[in-house]
C-alpha cells in the first residue's frame, strides 16, 4: 500500500520555494537584454472645455397661403319695374303686384361654384365654415351647395378681399344687410325674380329664359339625378345661366306665405321676421331632382337657414352711385 506524508510547515515553504526558484530562473533564460524604458511623465489632464451648444432654431410655421378669389362675371340690371307673382300659381305667389327696382345693380351670370367656395374655405379653416361635399362627382364648375350663413359669409369675405364695403353684420337671425354698400350680397327675392325674368329685356317666358324647361334647366327629366357645371344650358335674356333648375338660390328675404299681400311696391327687403324657423329664407329657381312646376320664375319656396347640405346661390352688387 502506498504511504501518503503529510508535508510539514517547512518542507512546504521549501518545496514552494524551490517552484517560484524555478519559475524565476526560466523567465530569465532570454539571450536578448531586455531595457525599460523610463516611464514617461504625463501631465495631469486638464479639465475639458465644452464646446458652447449652439442654440437650435425652433420650427417655423409654414406659412399659410393666400387664398386668391375668383372674381364672378356680373351683368348690370337696369333700375325698372315688373309685375311679380303668378296668378296661375300657388296662393304664395298671388297677388300679383307691381314692384319697382329702383337702383341698378350687378348679379352674377352665374351660381357660385366649387371651385370659386373652395379658395373661400381654404381660407377661412377653423372659423366653423363647413366644406361641402361633392358626391364624388368633382368639384370645378358645378354649383356648390351651403347653408345661407356661409352664403353670406362668402359674400362678405369676398368684400373684404376686393377692398369693398362689408354688407353685412350681426350673426344669425339679427344679420342686417346695407344694400347701399358696394360689397358683395345676396339678392332680395324682388331682385331675383327681376332679374330671372329678363329684366327690361324680359319676353315673358315662364321659365329663366324659354317657355320649355329641356332648354334653360336640370330638372328630373334632364340631370340624372346630380347637378352640373354652370353655363350648359341656354341662358336667360341677360345672359344669365341656371336661374331655372340645377340648384335652388338662396335670397336675403325672410319667408312669409302672404307677404305678396302687404309688400311695399318699391325694392321690397321681405318681412322683418320669419314664418317659422324652418321655413326662414326665400330660396329661387328649383332643383335638379324636381319637375317643372318649381323651375318657374315666379316659382317660391324657403329654407332654414342653417340647412345642410345647404343649396346654391348668386352674388349681386349694388352699383355704385
Amino acid at each position: 500500500m502506498p504511504q501518503h506524508y503529510q508535508l510539514s510547515r517547512r518542507e512546504f515553504m521549501r518545496l514552494a520555494g524551490l517552484t517560484a526558484s524555478a519559475t524565476a530562473l526560466g523567465a530569465c533564460t532570454s539571450q536578448a537584454s531586455t531595457v525599460v524604458a523610463p516611464t514617461a511623465t504625463v501631465p495631469p489632464a486638464q479639465p475639458t472645455q465644452a464646446e458652447p451648444t449652439a442654440t437650435a432654431t425652433p420650427p417655423q410655421p409654414t406659412p399659410k397661403k393666400e387664398a386668391k378669389p375668383i372674381p364672378p362675371e356680373m351683368v348690370l340690371l337696369e333700375a325698372g319695374s315688373f309685375q311679380m307673382g303668378s296668378a296661375d300659381g300657388a296662393p304664395d305667389e298671388r297677388p300679383v303686384h307691381k314692384v319697382e327696382i329702383t337702383k341698378p345693380f350687378y348679379i352674377a351670370k352665374y351660381e357660385v361654384t366649387f371651385e370659386e367656395y373652395d379658395q373661400f374655405y381654404s381660407d377661412t379653416q377653423g372659423t366653423g365654415i363647413k366644406k361641402p361635399g361633392d358626391e364624388g362627382l368633382g368639384r370645378g364648375k358645378r354649383p356648390v351647395p351651403v347653408t345661407w350663413l356661409d352664403a353670406i359669409a362668402y359674400c362678405n369675405w369676398l368684400s373684404e378681399k376686393e377692398g369693398l364695403a362689408l354688407c353685412y353684420s350681426g350673426k344669425g337671425r339679427a344679420t342686417k344687410c346695407d344694400g347701399t354698400a358696394n360689397g358683395y350680397r345676396l339678392p332680395t327675392e324682388a331682385e331675383w325674380e327681376y332679374a330671372a325674368r329678363g329684366g327690361k329685356k324680359s319676353q315673358g317666358f315662364k321659365y329663366a329664359g324659354s317657355n320649355s324647361p329641356g332648354d334653360v334647366a336640370w330638372y328630373e327629366a334632364s340631370s340624372g339625378g346630380h347637378s352640373h357645371p354652370v353655363g350648359q344650358k341656354q341662358p336667360n335674356e341677360l345672359g344669365l345661366y341656371d336661374m331655372s333648375g340645377n340648384l335652388w338660390e338662396w335670397c336675403w328675404d325672410f319667408y312669409h306665405g302672404d307677404y305678396y299681400a302687404a309688400s311695399p311696391s318699391a325694392d321690397p327687403q321681405g318681412p322683418t321676421s320669419p314664418q317659422d324657423n324652418s321655413l326662414e329664407r326665400v330660396k329661387r329657381g328649383g332643383y335638379f331632382t324636381l319637375d317643372p312646376d318649381s323651375l318657374r320664375a315666379t316659382c317660391r319656396s324657403a329654407g332654414s337657414t342653417t340647412y345642410w347640405p345647404g343649396e346654391g346661390f348668386r352674388l349681386v352688387r349694388t352699383k355704385p352711385q
